[in-house]
């Protein structure tokens, strides 16, 4: 069936879409009431005239292949999103443009974004284990930092690593990550920090704790790591816990602290120091 000009202009009318069409020389040849509406610009205006020569000009976007297009300024009055697509209306035919404002989905999925990440900025619990994640952990030491350095009082950093007993990374399952928490929780005291850094290390911080009382407290936590049985759990491969201890010293801030747990964990050796898991 074939549809009359006069039916299909009538159609593009009515038609809730912005429809803009150009003709065989690259002219504009129509802009419907939706796309006025959405430009802010009779159709007058534009009839007849190439995109390049339209006052106000128009964005360039308009003409282009499909996609997300955003309008700002006087031509749109506000910032809007208009959704495009092309369309072949036939053989020797202009192509018409069909337009859908989109800008109250661009906006909410925009305050959706923002709101998540809201919502992440205030999380200081880590989501799997439950322990205090990164925020937390870096609020936390800065605090303490901020008190030694005010009060001259001790204070320890440790970050201990699960991995296997080759030194390389171990590939943790859920479970096994949850059992090295509950027992690390179970035998920290209530003033330390643990905290997990990532999936097979966690930070300990530890108030009031010079280094040779954290490394007499980490070393026997380490040993007694190997009372956990993980057989069950899904990691048949030995595991060890190892660790590194940095005190903080006049001039460290939580960086250089950091840092220097690091290089500590870095130089641990293996074998005597560390506990085997079967």
């Amino acid at each position: 069936m074939s549809i009359s000009g006069d039916l299909a202009e009538t159609w593009l009318n009515s038609c809730p879409c912005g429809a803009l069409s150009l003709d065989d020389q690259g002219k504009i040849q129509y802009l419907n009431p939706a796309l006025e509406k959405m430009l802010d610009i009779s159709a007058a205006q534009l009839v007849g005239l190439s995109p390049s020569s339209a006052c106000p000009p128009l964005p360039k976007g308009l003409f282009e292949a499909s996609g997300l297009l955003q309008l700002t300024g006087p031509e749109a009055g506000r910032e809007r999103w208009l959704d495009c697509s092309v369309h072949p209306s036939g053989p020797g035919r202009a192509a018409i443009h069909f337009f859908v404002d989109v800008t109250e989905l661009v906006t909410l999925r925009r305050d959706r974004l923002k709101l998540q990440q809201q919502v992440e900025d205030l999380t200081i619990t880590d989501e799997l284990t439950g322990l205090a994640n990164q925020r937390a952990l870096n609020r936390a030491l800065s605090a303490q930092v901020t008190r030694s350095r005010r009060y001259q009082n001790p204070l320890s950093l440790a970050l201990l690593e699960i991995t296997e007993t080759n030194g390389t990374q171990a590939d943790l399952s859920d479970d096994t990550i949850l059992a090295a928490s509950r027992f690390l929780r179970d035998r920290f005291r209530w003033v330390d920090v643990i905290a997990r850094w990532d999936n097979n290390h966690f930070v300990i911080i530890l108030p009031e704790t010079n280094h040779e009382q954290a490394v007499d407290l980490i070393s026997g936590i380490s040993r007694g790591f190997g009372e956990l049985e993980l057989n069950d759990l899904g990691h048949h491969h030995p595991l060890v816990l190892r660790y590194g201890i940095a005190q903080w010293l006049k001039g460290n801030d939580t960086r250089i602290l950091m840092e220097r747990a690091a290089e500590s964990l870095t130089s641990f050796g293996l074998g005597t120091q560390s506990a085997l898991i079967n």
